[in-house]
């Protein structure tokens, strides 16, 4: 029979563990609608997030030498960085591709994107309360004002879509989104005279480019604080800021050389504007603020390897 301890570190183990590969997870269970039915889709979602809450209550309630895990500052914040991703996750990948040709989908597609936005926006509001009492101010003030700026024009991108289904233009939309809504079409410019739906569609997909940027910009600025907050390795951090400006470089590259006629370029901005990857480096910020702290040792394992260095010296004496 296993020590309490053993067992209570394997426990936390597993639960670190499982909030790491959570996001992999959403695909089989999105897809459980169209393979079983919505009965067996509603059932994936109740255990789905009854496990997640059982990781996040075992790390969270986890003893470390400096308190409990939930009492760090960065504990709400990146908690509400892994939730925004797994609610967009968890809708989008039973709809696919949003398309107004499946008025149900699109509404349930814009609806977790809705609230994944929603839910991460706040994680990141969060993190920028806690940054600027731990003394970091001008990093997370600029972060975040982007942030803002950006989820606001997001908004009306989101509320467009609903509008399209509720007034009953979903068919108008249908026919034009697959060249009007995509950015390796439009950023290369749309022949012929657009229609007003073809402008509408390249308008909004324009402000869902925008806040794509800003909040790769605010991430990489909040990315930082935290290294100067010691709240995030100066390697792990470098790597967050790094891939944040890369991602944004090459969309902003991109987007350039697509109005240049470059089919690369185009399909390079295409690919990182979807909104999904703004959520992705975020929710593995988020996890490494909920189940990191190096320098916060769980007593279980200091117990544990206090005994393993005690045998190992018995073994010698004899």
């Amino acid at each position: 029979m296993k020590p309490r301890g053993q067992e209570t570190v394997a426990a936390h183990r597993i639960a670190k563990g499982y909030l790491w590969i959570a996001p992999f997870l959403t695909i089989p269970v999105g897809r459980l609608r169209d393979v079983l039915g919505p009965e067996a889709l509603v059932c994936g979602y109740v255990v789905f997030v009854a496990v997640f809450a059982v990781a996040v209550w075992k790390v969270g309630t986890a003893k470390t030498t400096a308190g409990l895990v939930r009492e760090r500052p960065t504990f709400l914040p990146g908690l509400l960085l892994l939730a925004g991703p797994l609610a967009l996750l968890l809708g989008a990948s039973v709809t696919g591709e949003p398309t107004a040709s499946r008025p149900g989908d699109y509404v349930l597609n814009t609806t977790a994107i809705l609230v994944g936005s929603l839910v991460l926006v706040g994680g990141f509001v969060a993190l920028s309360v806690r940054l600027w009492d731990a003394g970091q101010r001008l990093l997370p003030a600029l972060g975040l004002a982007g942030l803002m700026s950006g989820a606001a024009v997001w908004m009306v991108n989101l509320i467009f879509r609903y509008a399209v289904v509720a007034s009953g233009a979903a068919g108008l939309q249908a026919e034009a989104e697959n060249q009007a809504w995509v950015a390796h079409e439009y950023l290369r410019g749309l022949t012929g005279t657009p229609s007003w739906m073809d402008l509408l569609l390249a308008w909004t997909d324009m402000l869902q480019l925008a806040f794509v940027v800003l909040a790769y910009l605010a991430a990489a600025a909040l990315g930082r604080a935290l290294v100067g907050a010691g709240w995030l390795g100066r390697f792990g951090g470098s790597v967050f800021v790094g891939l944040n400006l890369a991602l944004v470089f090459a969309l902003i590259t991109g987007a350039i050389l697509a109005g240049y006629g470059s089919a690369v370029g185009a399909w390079t901005a295409f690919v990182l504007s979807i909104p999904f990857m703004v959520f992705v480096l975020p929710y593995f910020l988020g996890a490494a603020l909920v189940t990191g702290g190096a320098a916060e040792r769980m007593p279980e394992i200091d117990s544990l390897a206090a005994s393993t260095m005690g045998a190992n010296v018995a073994r010698g004496a004899k």
